[in-house]
């Protein structure tokens, strides 16, 4: 009796299922066979947006260095809920190889701390930062001034004055709405014509495709949890150590 041992798949109906060591075993051979590869559509779909001087459509968002060297898409996006922190930026900057973004400040963090962030983050080699939906226009202004990479704002509502953040010195906005997210893309192109915008796709399929059509030019994939991606497997660890004991 062959016991089969499933990773989960991230992006539903993207591919074919393989077997665990099918992927453990084969998934070197080519770039694109990597267990969390990305949907092919992104490639094939999305025109892009410039960070380091590479064209990236498809962006990870993880700071687990596990699922960053399993996965193959072109860069990686570092937020979390606390403040930032230059030891993290270094470890996946050095450890990525690939342009990472940086996240240094929203809610949370502001003001000269923020600041301080964004010019450690471009020392340390980020491709470009990023700020969330509370972050004032005046110290985008001022990080303007400090640093040379992209700035790039997360907007999360269509209400949103799109060109005050331009004016600011914003570069790209990343658009994370959830289900609103579409609607969120439709109106920036017409809030501001032509400018570079990337949208969380989350985890299905219908979701990224949406978020293409609606006009994203490149997508930011929200993966599943180590913890996750183990449960799949060792239910069927459990279920082969039981056949073994019979």
């Amino acid at each position: 009796m062959e016991t089969n041992f499933n990773i989960l798949s991230i992006w539903d109906g993207e591919t074919k299922a393989r077997t665990f060591f099918q992927r453990l075993f084969f998934r070197r051979t080519k770039e694109e066979n990597k267990p969390l590869s990305t949907p092919k559509i992104i490639g094939k779909a999305c025109e892009g947006i410039v960070l380091g001087g590479k064209t990236i459509k498809s962006v990870l968002f993880s700071t687990d260095m596990a699922l960053i060297e399993n996965n193959d898409a072109d860069a990686v996006l570092a937020v979390y809920p606390f403040a930032p922190s230059p030891k993290i930026m270094k470890a996946l900057i050095d450890f990525s190889g690939k342009p990472v973004i940086c996240g240094v400040g929203g809610g949370l963090t502001q003001g000269k701390v923020a600041i301080g962030m964004a010019i450690e983050a471009e020392a340390l080699g980020a491709a470009a930062i990023i700020v969330n939906q509370p972050f004032k226009n005046e110290h985008i202004a001022a990080i303007r001034k400090k640093i040379s990479i992209p700035i790039i704002s997360s907007v999360s509502v269509a209400d949103f004055s799109f060109q005050d953040r331009v004016d600011a010195g914003v570069d790209i906005f990343h658009i994370t709405g959830g289900k609103n997210t579409s609607k969120i893309l439709e109106h920036i192109a017409y809030a501001v014509p032509g400018y570079p915008v990337m949208a969380t796709g989350g985890k299905s399929m219908d979701s990224i495709e949406s978020a293409i059509e609606s006009g994203a030019d490149a997508i930011v994939l929200t993966p599943p949890s180590s913890g996750e991606l183990f449960k799949n497997i060792m239910d069927q660890y459990r279920k082969g150590l039981n056949f073994l004991r019979k």
